[in-house]
């Protein structure tokens, strides 16, 4: 049997454990002398993924990407392969004899855990299991277990691999960086972890981005410029769409080229997409943020019609938002599906505990179905937003015998049916 010899696990509890477990994991001078010497045997721990959104961490993205401060270090895999080169030498008498920590485990191999917890698909995780446990056989390179993974498992014909993951990675990060990150109010707090009790219970956290301005009833004036105050977001998003772009164009290249795998380089496309359209939420927020602009300064010359016109407008790129992100949803989930057991309320007579836990806090607990994918969009107040817009709206539409409108933005209704073309701006019309 294979268990965690960590906290609680005291040294004195070891002489109580059976000889025959196996430890997962090495866990340290004060601990892994006594396991040896009470004859349990024991593993190097790695991981292919963490707490990583949508895709691991195989590449790092570089700090001049980032719009708030991230991880240093290497990637998953150099990471996993630096791991069990160390281990292995501080642990292994034959190969170390001379070494201060010589004969603290005895070792029997390396285990590559990949944490689903957060909602990754597990296609995202072979590049790290077959790589990480490459490194416990043979000692070569990172560089050349990838390009030996890539070969064996998409086929000879492939093209330029190395770079699509890189990609993949980097846009993933960039997907979370993208947003704020703050204490949660849409949960109850969090009792501990594996350490200790809080207390008092701390805040589990989500992600959030800056609130749109609301107009003025009068002249449509604005108290924030959602653009100027957002410009290095935006400006990042605009670097990563286009690399978005390239990302795509890899992926359709080399479905049509490997032989093995098709279905995984399926989900990848799935995943690029939830990338894009977050990449295409910032940016259409920003060009709301500019109708809003328009509206303002059109009502300060006494063009009521193009104000309104400028308000409906920003009102319309806010369904192009709600659309774009359930596309993107129904592809993932009608892709995903294909591999897993469908996320439901009810099924075979038995009904879902909709119930977080207390102690972690992962994106797919917090909703029944898939839509754990988009969760922070459908925190982010976007249609009361709206709701108080078009209010305002049709205040002035009336004081300036222009028709009203009557539009009702369901901005948590995360069905597909296409309802209306993208807007354009005012300098398309």
């Amino acid at each position: 049997m294979l268990f965690w010899g960590e906290y609680p696990l005291k040294p004195d509890d070891i002489d109580a454990l059976p000889n025959y477990l196996i430890n997962g994991e090495v866990y340290g001078p004060q601990f892994d002398p006594l396991f040896r010497k009470h004859g349990i045997k024991q593993m190097i721990y790695t991981s292919t993924v963490g707490e990583e959104q949508l895709f691991p961490q195989y590449y790092v993205l570089p700090s001049s990407e980032r719009l708030h401060p991230g991880p240093h270090g290497p990637g998953r895999v150099q990471e996993m392969w630096e791991r069990v080169g160390f281990t292995s030498l501080d642990n292994l008498s034959s190969t170390r004899p001379d070494s201060a920590q010589a004969n603290q485990a005895d070792l029997i191999g390396e285990f590559v855990a990949g944490w689903a917890d957060p909602g990754l698909h597990t296609e995202t995780m072979w590049l790290g299991y077959a790589t990480g446990l490459a490194a416990g056989w043979h000692r070569g390179t990172p560089e050349e277990a990838e390009s030996s993974f890539y070969r064996l498992f998409y086929g000879p014909d492939t093209t330029d691999m190395g770079r699509l993951y890189q990609l993949m990675s980097e846009q993933a990060q960039f997907w979370l960086d993208s947003w704020e990150t703050g204490p949660s109010a849409a949960r109850s707090p969090i009792l501990g972890n594996s350490y200790s009790i809080f207390n008092p219970p701390l805040p589990a956290h989500d992600q959030y981005l800056p609130l749109l301005p609301t107009p003025e009833p009068e002249l449509f004036r604005l108290d924030h410029d959602w653009r100027l105050e957002n410009r290095k977001r935006l400006e990042l998003a605009g670097r990563f769409l286009t690399q978005n772009d390239q990302l795509l164009d890899l992926l359709h290249e080399n479905i049509a080229r490997l032989q093995l795998n098709r279905y995984n380089v399926r989900i990848f496309l799935s995943i690029a997409a939830l990338y894009r359209q977050n990449l295409l939420m910032l940016q259409d927020l920003g060009r709301i943020s500019d109708a809003l602009k328009a509206a303002e300064a059109n009502a300060g010359r006494a063009e009521a019609e193009k104000a309104v016109a400028s308000l409906d407008r920003a009102i319309d790129i806010a369904e192009n938002i709600r659309q774009q992100r359930n596309y993107a949803l129904r592809d993932a989930t009608v892709t995903w599906y294909e591999t897993w057991f469908p996320r439901v309320k009810e099924a075979n007579g038995r009904k879902y505990l909709d119930q977080v836990d207390d102690i972690k806090d992962h994106q797919p607990v917090r909703t029944v179905d898939m839509s754990y994918l988009v969760y922070r969009e459908l925190l982010y107040p976007l249609g009361e937003w709206a709701k108080t817009v078009m209010a305002v709206r049709n205040e002035y539409a009336t004081a300036h015998k222009i028709p009203s409108r009557h539009y009702t933005f369901d901005w948590q209704d995360t069905s597909a049916a296409k309802t209306s073309a993208r807007t354009p701006d005012a300098s398309d019309d």
